[in-house]
C-alpha cells in the first residue's frame, strides 16, 4: 500500500482536550511528492452543552450562530477518525503533536472510536513539521525566512506564513493553516537529506536506535546512562532552542517511556535528598515523538550555549562524586507515578481505562456503524462507561426527546455540568475543573467591558446569549 500525506488542523471551542469539541477540521491529502490527491474542509454544529471559551472565539471567530449549521460533532469525528486510519496515512500539522492529536485522541475515545489506531495500524503512522521547523531554523537558516518580534525569532505559523508566502487564506482558518502547512513542508523539502533525516525520528525503531547510540557517561545501579542534545521549541529561544540531557533509564509504571533528565541546570549542586522533585526536570520521552534527540557532535555542540554546556559538565562531575544523591534521584523519577484523580468524568477517562478489550471494542464499533434506533438497543451490552458515552452521544448528536430514558440522562447530564455546588462539576484526569457557564459569563463581560472592535463584541454577544439560552442562567 502506497503511503499519503494527510496535513491537517482543528479549531476547537477551547484548550480542553476532554471537555471541549472541534469546530472545525481541514485537511489535504498528498503524495509523498506533495501532489494535492483531496481537500476537505468542514464546520461542526457546536454541541448545545459546549460553551465556546471567549479567547479561542477571540481568535478563530466562529460564534453559535454560525456554527449552528454544521456537521454533527459524532458524523464529523467519524469522517475524521475514517481520514486518518485509511491504511498508509501519515497524519501531520504544525504543532499537531504538540495538541491536535491528543485532542482528536480524546474526541474518538468518547464517540466510541479507536483513540490510537491512526498512530500505527494499516502501517499509518504521524508526523509534525513544527518541531522540524526548529531545527531547519538552527541548521538550516536559508531555507525560510524567519520572522523575528521583539528579537526574538517566531516560529508559530502565523508569522512565518505571510514572510514566505505560504497561503493567501486567513490565519487560524483551518483549511488556511493546512495549506500554509503543507507549503512550509515543501520548502523544507527542497534539502532532502534534512528532511529525511527528521522524518526518521517519527519512526518509533529508528529513534529508538538514535536514542541509544548517543555518548555513554557513566553507569550506576540503575544502569549505564547516556547524553545527548534535546532540541524543541519549549526550551526557548534563549537557550537557542536546545538543551544537555542524561539518560536516566525507563520508566517503571509506563514503560514506553525513557526518562531524561535536564543537565544544565545550576540548582542541581543544591541538590540534596530531600529535594530532588523541587531542583530537577525531567523530560518522559516516547519513540517516535519529539523532542529530537541529537548526539554531542561538533555541528550541534556548536550551537549549545556556553554556559549551559560548562554548566552541564560541573553537574556530571556532581553526580560523580554524589552516587548516592544520583541514585535517589533515579529511584524517584524512574517510579514516578502521575497522580491519581478522585471522581474523573467519564469524558475525560480514557488515560485511566487503557485499550478494550477485543469484544468490547467491536460493540463499540457496532454501535458506532448502527442506526439511531439500534444503537439504542445496543446500549445495553456496552461495558459501564461506553454506556455512558454512548448515551452522551445519542443526546448530544440526536433528538431522543421520544426515549424517556435517554432525555432523563440528558437533563442529569445538564445538571452535572451546571451544578448549584461548584464543588461537583466535572474533573478530567489531571484534576482540571471543565469550565462552568457562570464562569464563562464571567469571563466574557470581562472582555466586552475592555476595549475591542464591534466585531468582537458581537461575537461575545452572540456567544452570551447561547450560554443564558443553554443553561437557563
Amino acid at each position: 500500500m502506497k503511503n499519503t500525506y494527510l496535513f491537517y488542523d482543528i479549531e476547537t471551542s477551547g484548550l480542553s482536550k476532554c471537555f471541549d469539541q472541534i469546530v472545525q477540521f481541514a485537511a489535504i491529502r498528498t503524495d509523498l511528492d506533495f501532489n494535492i490527491l483531496e481537500t476537505h474542509n468542514f464546520k461542526i454544529a457546536l454541541r448545545d452543552d459546549i460553551i465556546i471559551s471567549p479567547e479561542a472565539l477571540l481568535v478563530h471567530k466562529m460564534g453559535p450562530s454560525e456554527l449552528k449549521d454544521g456537521v454533527s460533532e459524532f458524523e464529523a469525528v467519524k469522517e475524521i477518525h475514517r481520514l486518518m486510519n485509511f491504511p498508509g496515512t501519515i497524519s501531520l500539522g504544525y504543532n499537531t503533536l504538540g495538541f491536535d492529536d491528543e485532542f482528536l485522541r480524546f474526541s474518538f475515545y468518547r464517540n466510541l472510536m479507536t483513540p490510537y489506531t491512526h498512530q500505527f495500524k494499516n502501517n499509518c503512522s504521524r508526523m509534525d513539521i513544527y518541531p522540524m521547523a526548529v531545527f531547519f531554523y538552527l541548521f538550516s537558516n536559508n531555507s525560510a525566512v524567519w520572522p523575528f518580534l521583539e528579537g526574538k525569532v517566531s516560529l508559530k505559523l502565523e508569522n512565518l506564513i505571510p514572510l514566505n508566502n505560504l497561503t493567501k487564506g486567513t490565519a487560524h482558518d483551518a483549511l488556511a493553516d493546512v495549506e500554509a502547512t503543507l507549503n512550509l513542508a515543501k520548502l523544507f523539502s527542497r534539502e532532502k537529506k534534512i528532511f529525511e533525516y527528521l522524518r526518521d525520528f517519527f519512526v518509533k525503531n529508528t529513534d529508538k536506535k538514535r536514542s541509544e547510540s548517543v555518548d555513554q557517561v557513566f553507569q550506576s545501579r540503575f544502569g549505564i546512562h547516556k547524553s545527548g542534545i534535546f532540541i524543541h521549541g519549549k526550551i526557548g529561544f534563549e537557550n537557542n532552542f536546545m538543551a544537555p540531557f542524561l539518560c536516566l533509564g525507563n520508566s517503571v509504571p509506563y514503560s514506553n517511556q525513557s526518562v531524561w533528565l535536564r543537565l544544565d541546570s545550576k540548582e542541581i549542586l543544591n541538590l540534596t535528598k530531600e529535594n530532588i522533585e523541587e531542583k530537577t526536570f525531567v523530560v518522559r520521552k516516547k519513540f517516535g515523538e519529539p523532542p529530537f534527540l541529537l548526539p554531542f557532535y561538533d555541528r550541534f555542540k556548536s550551537k549549545l550555549n556556553n554556559d549551559n554546556l560548562r554548566q552541564f559538565m560541573e553537574n556530571l562531575k556532581f553526580f560523580e562524586k554524589n552516587e548516592e544523591i544520583f541514585n535517589e534521584l533515579c529511584k524517584y523519577h524512574l517510579n514516578y507515578r502521575y497522580p491519581e484523580v478522585d471522581g474523573v468524568d467519564e469524558d475525560a477517562f480514557l488515560y485511566e481505562r487503557g485499550f478494550l478489550k477485543d469484544y468490547e471494542a467491536e460493540k463499540c464499533r457496532f454501535f458506532v456503524e448502527a442506526e439511531l434506533e439500534d444503537k439504542i438497543k445496543i446500549l445495553s451490552s456496552l461495558d459501564k462507561i461506553n454506556q455512558k458515552l454512548g448515551q452522551r452521544i445519542l443526546f448530544r448528536n440526536y433528538d431522543v426527546s421520544m426515549f424517556e430514558e435517554l432525555e432523563k440522562e440528558k437533563n442529569k447530564y445538564f445538571s452535572k455540568i451546571n451544578p448549584i455546588d461548584s464543588k461537583l462539576v466535572p474533573l478530567d484526569y489531571m484534576g482540571n475543573k471543565r469550565m462552568l457557564p457562570k464562569d464563562a459569563v464571567l469571563k466574557i463581560d470581562e472582555f466586552l467591558n475592555s476595549d475591542i472592535n464591534e466585531s468582537d463584541r458581537a461575537l461575545l454577544n452572540d456567544l452570551k446569549s447561547h450560554v443564558y439560552k443553554n443553561f437557563d442562567l
